[in-house]
């Protein structure tokens, strides 16, 4: 598990309504209650021991409890290298299924693209976010795939 998908430690401000979860990369994302439909007030808060710092687990007033993952507070505070980890995972997630589909090896890829195999390996890697972008779009027009770039504003 990643330092940025392990939770490190969670609080809860009862006045604000505001849940805060602190990751073990050092981040610090606060999530208002009513982003997670919270409506009640909340007892007690932790981190999951089960998944390993990978949900919190929050009781509320009424003695129910709800557990949320890793990822909700960063997808709902919009945390930049989050949404970008995602969307790479799903251009990447393609990009694999067509090497596989038309049965292309990493090596091929390599040769065309006149780099080594383990900078290949580094581009389909989504656990790193620092990628070669002109890289990625050569491997798209490879397999025919067409790789388009989109800047809108957010919701």
């Amino acid at each position: 598990m990643k330092t940025t998908e392990r939770i490190r430690a969670v609080r809860f401000d009862n006045r604000r309504r505001v849940l805060h979860v602190d990751y073990a990369s050092g981040k610090d994302i606060g999530v208002h209650y009513g982003q997670l439909g919270i409506t009640q007030k909340v007892v007690e808060a932790w981190v999951d021991k089960e998944t390993r710092g990978g949900s919190v687990g929050i009781r509320l007033q009424d003695g129910s409890e709800e557990y949320m993952p890793y990822d909700q507070p960063l997808a709902l505070a919009h945390d930049p290298e989050y949404l970008l980890r995602t969307q790479l995972e799903r251009v990447l997630a393609r990009i694999r299924d067509a090497l596989t589909a038309k049965g292309i090896s990493k090596r091929y890829l390599a040769t065309q693209l006149g780099t080594s195999d383990n900078q290949i390996q580094r581009l389909l890697d989504p656990s790193i976010l620092n990628k070669n972008l002109e890289q990625l779009y050569r491997i798209c027009v490879l397999l025919g795939l067409e790789l388009e770039w989109r800047v809108r504003a957010a919701a």
